[in-house]
């Protein structure tokens, strides 16, 4: 078990069970904001979009803790490399923060914070390839991550984590 990304396009509201692809929600009610564009709780069908990405949760954690380096705060890792989660939530300000403080394994981004990603990915791109030039297997994930955030951010496209 791990991560499983989709992207899905063209969505809309279904009232039949048999007709949804996801349900918009997110874990934490902090995270509303992040489906504004979304009925929270209810269903949506819509078409499967190019851009996934799928590894283990571990990997994940390992990916976000690269996302924080690269944007040059490691003042946010503990001493063994991993995030301390407490400070974190003061930076909501950070560049990857909507990915980063996010849940690993279920909810939806609509296309805004899509959007907000999506720059981040790109405006730090030289970076990451910088920080990532040994790990050929981050900077892919990186690159897959960039590819999903790109057509999320379409109109009436989400960002399913399953």
């Amino acid at each position: 078990m791990g991560l499983n990304v989709s992207v899905f396009k063209n969505i809309k509201r279904t009232e039949n069970e048999d007709d949804y692809r996801f349900t918009a929600f997110v874990i934490d009610e902090n995270w509303k904001y992040k489906i504004k564009n979304l009925e929270d709780g209810k269903d949506y069908k819509g078409d499967y979009a190019e851009g996934d990405v799928s590894y283990a949760y571990s990997t994940h954690n390992r990916f976000r803790e690269a996302l924080i380096k690269i944007v040059g705060r490691k003042d946010l890792l503990l001493e063994n490399g991993k995030i301390e989660w407490v400070r974190l939530e003061d930076e909501n300000k950070m560049p990857f923060y909507e990915l980063i403080n996010f849940a690993d394994n279920e909810g939806c981004l609509d296309f805004e914070i899509s959007t907000i990603l999506y720059n981040n990915f790109v405006e730090w791109k030289n970076e990451a390839v910088k920080l990532l030039a040994d790990n050929d297997y981050l900077m892919q994930k990186y690159l897959d991550w960039l590819n999903v955030f790109k057509n999320g951010k379409e109109a009436n496209s989400v960002v399913v984590f399953s």
